[in-house]
């Protein structure tokens, strides 16, 4: 089969929000608790036996390598287009998405995916940059892990709330939604002319 271009990689950014609000929370988390550690030596009368001050010190050291590792990862979730499959990446899991699972794409907007008057306090809360943007939903014929998986790596709003697919909101939609209905046709395309036809996963 010949080979194309993959699209380009699509920054997921509801991914991003996701990481920033745990970013923010456990570098403000961390630096409270690192104050803490060394309020004794930085002259001030320590209040804390010596061990619950050493537990306090390593509380620190992990919520501060939590929040390093938050910030480094909203760089590296992305959505991308390729050949034969869909590319769903984050720092903690790989997904390949073949186009065989996929039964449509459409974009919608966020506020219709998810009404407000529907949704809780959280959930307004998390979503209020996005009303009025535009997101891709991508239906699948079957996910291709446990959906109960996919929830630990994915926030839950990237999930569409009427089908099986991902709600995928990117900084360009249009471009993404091109290309997707490019490099599918092709590889259905493909599929026709070896004779082969898209089986229905369930």
């Amino acid at each position: 089969m010949k080979s194309y271009k993959p699209g380009k990689r699509q920054t997921l950014l509801m991914y991003r929000r996701t990481v920033d609000r745990l970013f923010f929370a456990t570098l403000l988390l961390g630096l409270l608790l690192l104050i803490i550690s060394l309020y004794p030596l930085l002259g001030g009368v320590g209040f804390l036996s010596q061990r619950i001050q050493a537990i306090i010190s390593v509380s620190a050291a992990v919520v501060l390598t939590l929040s390093m590792f938050a910030f480094l990862a909203r760089f590296r979730a992305y959505v991308q287009v390729n050949q034969n499959h869909l590319s769903l990446v984050t720092p903690l899991i790989r997904l390949k998405i073949s186009y065989l699972r996929l039964r449509s794409a459409h974009p919608a907007l966020i506020q219709q995916l998810f009404p407000t008057n529907e949704s809780g306090w959280a959930r307004r809360s998390y979503l209020r940059p996005f009303y009025g943007k535009t997101a891709i939903v991508i239906e699948l014929k079957g996910y291709p892990l446990d959906p109960v998986l996919l929830r630990l790596f994915f926030t839950k709003e990237m999930f569409s709330p009427q089908n099986r697919g991902f709600v995928l909101l990117v900084p360009d939609w249009m471009r993404f939604s091109t290309e997707l209905d490019t490099l599918h046709g092709k590889w259905l395309g493909g599929q026709n002319a070896k004779g082969k036809h898209p089986s229905n996963l369930s």
